[in-house]
């Protein structure tokens, strides 16, 4: 009787101890670039972070004070950690994120919203499509177990994220990738050119799948659609994150100050990814594939 005793003691301290026999959540963010120059950070306000489970929302973090994140200052394959904590083990459905947004029907201004900031200094506050509450909502499923780690990393794409309707407002209708941060790898290249031209996207599409009507530009429409990632070609070396496994094409093109397409320069092809790996590559601007 004593030892079972003891056993229950010890059973019970350790369920008490910080994190018990919780599971540990790490919820990262990351981004893919806008293509316009004249913006200089994309601020995005975050409020609260929810799971969906047995039919409510549960909190993993209320923050006390909004949590601003400059989606711009994280890509390349760089993220930012939003969460690091102590979870209830379970299964959950989606995820949410609240945001602070400006609201059109109310003169009330919360502060700090969610923004655009341009290199002259001036700023236009981001609203949600009309009739559109002020959170994002990823319907995926994610399991915390117990002792275990859950590490996920939300994938910001701006360029198809943002964008300006009929009367000149900033609208956020995300486009997000979950990804399971163990199953990620990255693509890290080299410019072996003597130079690199100005305003270069380089995306990443699966192998096969680009075609010339992603370029296409109409009104409303997105170009590059299809790709999974994208980021500038700003330095001689560059890196596109968060890709999982299989075999990637990169595109590259020329882009007008405004962001809009000059020319589609070349690609590289069938880039091999493998989870937690990085794929080292060697690019020549006037060497690329056409095709």
């Amino acid at each position: 009787m004593i030892f079972v005793g003891l056993v229950v003691a010890l059973v019970t301290l350790g369920c008490g101890e910080e994190g018990g026999l919780k599971g540990t959540l790490k919820i990262s963010i990351t981004d893919a670039p806008i293509d316009a120059d004249r913006v200089k950070a994309v601020n995005l306000t975050i409020t609260n972070v929810e799971g969906f489970q047995n039919g409510n929302w549960k909190a993993f973090k209320n923050f006390e004070q909004p949590i601003g994140v400059n989606l711009l200052a994280y890509t390349g394959g760089r993220s930012i950690l939003l969460i690091d904590q102590y979870v209830t083990p379970g299964e959950f459905s989606s995820i949410k994120l609240t945001l602070n947004m400006a609201n059109r029907n109310s003169s009330l201004i919360i502060s700090p919203q969610s923004n655009v900031v341009f290199k002259n200094g001036t700023s236009a506050s981001i609203y949600m499509p009309e009739g559109k509450a002020p959170e994002v909502i990823l319907e995926k499923s994610m399991g915390v177990h117990s002792r275990g780690l859950t590490d996920i990393t939300l994938d910001f794409d701006l360029r198809k994220s943002i964008h300006i309707n009929d009367a000149g407002e900033f609208i956020l209708d995300p486009v997000v990738r979950f990804i399971e941060t163990k199953n990620a790898g990255h693509i890290k290249a080299s410019v072996s050119s003597s130079s690199i031209p100005d305003r270069v996207v380089a995306y990443a599409y699966r192998a096969g799948v680009f075609s010339n009507n992603e370029t296409i530009e109409g009104s409303g429409k997105i170009v590059f659609a299809q790709a999974i990632t994208s980021t500038a070609v700003k330095a001689k070396i560059f890196t596109l994150g968060f890709l999982e496994n299989g075999n990637y094409d990169l595109v590259f093109v020329k882009h007008k100050e405004d962001g809009k397409i000059l020319e589609v320069m070349g690609r590289h092809n069938n880039i091999k990814v493998n989870a937690g790996e990085e794929a080292s590559i060697e690019v020549d601007f006037e060497q690329l594939n056409p095709s």
